[in-house]
């Protein structure tokens, strides 16, 4: 039976639930992990994910400015714990290292290796065809009109928050 199908009966046995609320819900969780699945296993030739990759890729545009491990946290999503694992596996693989800030001795601040940027040189173009295939069938206007529609979602989401 499919997920709609779920839904339907559901909504059938509760008339108030509001089926195209649930369905779009829904629709865009499955569609974030199907997309995140779709960029792993382009990245999978270079041992990454698409969290590690998000990760150089992000120290690679502050490489101007230290990177602090919660900065980077906020910016990937991640908890404090995550960020920890992220890291440790990233340094063990000689693409990130870890520094004691200039400005604040219990601070560490992150720096992405030579191999790190090396890495990132390579994987970037098999995350870019990715994501062109994945959006591909909405077109350019398609995916403007998605990404405002997103956009707006995230903006009243984001004000939801406690």
């Amino acid at each position: 039976m499919s997920f709609e199908d779920r839904i339907d009966r559901f909504c059938a046995s509760h008339p108030e639930a509001p089926r195209d609320l649930i369905l779009a819900s829904r629709l865009l969780l499955r569609t974030a992990r199907l997309l995140r699945t779709h960029i792993d296993r382009a990245l999978a030739p270079f041992e990454l994910d698409l969290q590690q990759y998000l990760a150089i890729s992000m120290l690679a545009t502050d490489e101007a400015q230290p990177t602090l491990p919660s900065e980077l946290g906020l910016t990937l999503d991640a908890t404090r714990t995550q960020m920890t694992r992220l890291m440790d596996g990233l340094e063990a693989r000689g693409l990130v290292r870890r520094n004691a800030s200039a400005q604040d001795r219990r601070a560490t601040e992150l720096v992405l290796t030579a191999a790190g940027h090396r890495l990132l040189e390579r994987a970037a173009p098999a995350v870019h065809a990715a994501y062109a295939e994945a959006w591909q069938p909405l077109g350019d206007n398609g995916l403007g009109t998605a990404t405002r529609a997103l956009n707006r979602l995230h903006k009243n989401l984001l004000a939801l928050e406690p």
